[in-house]
């Protein structure tokens, strides 16, 4: 089969590692993929296989970008348009629209491949505050799932919420040869670890307030670092901040802590990355929710409330190695699921179908 991938620009998102890792899965089944981006877009940051053909203001095809290249007059609008007008001459036999914004235009072209759309996740919920070029936008979204494509969820819980109907489940996957435990990595300190996120819903900011109360109050010999958190962090005691660029780092970020805090307020029940990769790592994780969290392999608290997080890292360090590792090792065998050949496959057999 030859896959056709369009986007817009390639990024740092976890959506566009899906995307190239799955890319990566199904030519190694034998299959071509193609990602059609636009010519301004960087190169990918996630290594593919695959072919990357950038498509310039006209419609025509490159084999190379050029980050200097203008967008079109109008941006997304005539992006589609022009999206809708590539789609219409590129030969392929399934074509994956994987975001709200690149739904019509496969919908909407002559293309007679089978089209589907690859929803990772309910993306009305994060245009905020409610701007007018965010209404416009929530409106876009919300009409990319009422467009009769072929819907596959990367969750179970989208499979009736709110304007998505779907029947086809296909999560996102992980590399079990990165992400995976490493020894005698960890400080002498009791060492917290989080993603750091500027957006409200992220609850970066109810971690690092938990995080000063016990510092201040308890006097406990802890640490907390924030994986990409802002630089002004680094001001408050106990903080550290760091980068890890690309999956080798990022598991190496995981192995360094004690336990893995995600304090996300929306969509609970979706799939959360940074929870996979540290269930993966055998890292003990604090959540509000998240697919596959549960009491048996996590220790889960309440969005929005600084007061449980303190409470639930004081309840962390109380409990013994033992009951630690039980939930660690209940954590592992739940995220085997997502190993990449499995779930490239399970994409596979709805394209094949």
């Amino acid at each position: 089969m030859k896959i056709i991938i369009p986007i817009y620009s390639f990024g740092k998102a976890g959506g566009f590692r899906v995307l190239s890792q799955l890319a990566n899965q199904w030519i190694q089944d034998g299959h071509a993929v193609v990602f059609l981006s636009h010519v301004s877009s960087d190169i990918p940051y996630y290594p593919t296989q695959a072919e990357v053909l950038y498509f310039d203001n006209k419609g025509e095809l490159h084999t190379k970008n050029n980050t200097d290249y203008k967008a079109p007059l109008l941006g997304i609008f005539s992006l589609r348009r022009i999206l809708k007008k590539v789609l219409d001459n590129i030969s392929g036999d399934i074509i994956l629209a994987n975001h709200s914004l690149t739904a019509q235009p496969v919908a909407k072209s002559r293309n007679i491949a089978k089209k589907f759309y690859y929803i990772q996740a309910y993306e009305p919920d994060f245009f905020r505050p409610l701007t007018l070029k965010n209404r416009l936008l929530q409106y876009i979204c919300k009409k990319s799932y009422r467009l009769g494509l072929n819907m596959i969820v990367n969750s179970k819980m989208y499979y009736n919420y709110k304007e998505i109907k779907a029947e086809k489940y296909v999560p996102p996957g992980l590399d079990l040869t990165i992400f995976k435990e490493a020894k005698d990595t960890k400080s002498d300190n009791i060492v917290i670890g989080t993603i750091g996120r500027v957006e409200k819903h992220k609850g970066t900011d109810y971690i690092v307030e938990a995080f000063k109360n016990l510092k201040s109050r308890d006097n406990l010999n802890i640490e907390l670092i924030v994986a990409f958190g802002s630089k002004d962090l680094e001001n408050i005691d106990g903080v550290k901040i760091c980068k890890p660029d690309g999956d080798i780092n990022l598991a190496n970020f995981y192995n360094s802590i004690d336990v893995y805090i995600c304090a996300q307020t929306i969509q609970l029940d979706a799939i959360h990355y940074p929870i996979l990769e540290s269930m993966a790592c055998k890292v003990p994780v604090i959540t509000t929710g998240y697919y596959p969290s549960s009491n048996l392999n996590a220790f889960l608290i309440p969005i929005e409330d600084v007061d449980s997080i303190e409470k639930m890292i004081l309840r962390f360090l109380e409990c013994s190695k033992e009951d630690i590792t039980k939930k660690t090792e209940i954590a592992y065998q739940d995220i085997k699921q997502f190993d990449w050949t499995i779930v490239s496959r399970q994409m596979l057999n709805y394209f094949e179908y």
